[in-house]
């Protein structure tokens, strides 16, 4: 401070010694001068630093800039995520003018914590991830760099739909019909709570959006576990259950050991999704003949199914 009172001091005692008419020019174009340096030099800064267009005046970023225009980050300024100090900055122009490059490099890394400034934000304008099924496990436990899914194709930010077989490749769609679906179809990631595995319901409300009426789950059907826990689309060809995995007993037991019953798949008289036999129809589809017996009473009433031999 003290050397910086001696300079203006010393300034001072000199422009006081100049012609009166010199000291009132001085006194007004210094400041211009000084002030239109400060403009020029704002505006250049403002330009380089917060100018989209400062980014395509490079030839090599013409795509870039064309896919950016077209995102779903469009209003985002270059730089918010891209930041490049001012040094960093002449270099690249330095290097872009010396090499004359035909493709830009890699340069401007774009860390985790520039999408969290927005997608763990809180602000709705965004697209909020935070505790998500899929990030939670994927970005939190995992580790996983934002871009390593979300950065695949150029200014392209939604994953593709081939980009969960980078690390899933062992999980292959084998029901066809559900292998055009991208796997966020039924893996919600954006789930606020709960698992990334599909619950029940996602599984019903996209069978029924296709009309199929068939697929259904009572609310008092004695298995109220996921859909997954009986079929495996990544291993099946077809829905196709086997019960026996899990009631491997069963055909030891009463009724179900009759040759005409145990023969059978166990869908045939157990319907899918109800599997508890409650209705006539369920006997009487094969024993037709019977249709008249004991009318109005429930075949299970007499019929034990359930006592072990």
């Amino acid at each position: 401070m003290g050397r910086l009172r001696g300079l203006l001091l010393w300034l001072w005692i000199r422009l006081r010694r100049l012609p009166r008419s010199l000291r009132i020019a001085g006194a007004i174009g210094v400041p211009v001068v000084v002030g239109g340096v400060l403009y020029s030099g704002g505006q250049v800064y403002n330009y380089t630093q917060n100018d989209p267009n400062f980014c395509r005046s490079c030839h090599t970023m013409e795509k870039a800039w064309t896919r950016w225009q077209t995102s779903e980050h469009k209003e985002v300024n270059c730089h918010y995520c891209h930041e490049v100090s001012p040094i960093g900055g002449a270099e690249l122009v330095v290097s872009y003018m010396i090499n004359r490059p035909d493709k830009p490099g890699e340069h401007a890394y774009v860390s985790d914590e520039k999408c969290k400034k927005c997608h763990e934000s809180g602000d709705v304008k965004w697209v909020q991830v935070l505790d998500t099924a899929g990030h939670r496990i994927h970005a939190e436990e995992q580790d996983i760099p934002c871009t390593k899914c979300h950065s695949v194709s150029l200014h392209r930010f939604t994953p593709p739909e081939k980009v969960c077989g980078v690390c899933h490749g062992e999980k292959e769609m084998k029901v066809s019909q559900m292998g055009q679906l991208h796997c966020t179809s039924c893996h919600d990631y954006l789930r606020p709570d709960g698992e990334l595995r599909p619950e029940r319901e996602p599984c019903l409300s996209c069978h029924a959006a296709q009309g199929r009426t068939d697929i259904t789950w009572p609310a008092n059907a004695p298995m109220q576990f996921k859909c997954s826990d009986c079929h495996q689309p990544h291993e099946q060809e077809k829905p196709v259950v086997d019960c026996n995995t899990c009631h491997s007993q069963v055909k030891q037991q009463g009724l179900h050991q009759k040759n005409t019953h145990s023969v059978v798949a166990c869908q045939t008289c157990h319907r899918p999704h109800e599997w508890t036999v409650s209705k006539r129809e369920n006997c009487t589809t094969c024993h037709g003949n019977k249709a008249k017996h004991n009318a109005n009473v429930s075949c299970v009433n007499c019929h034990d199914f359930k006592k072990t031999a």
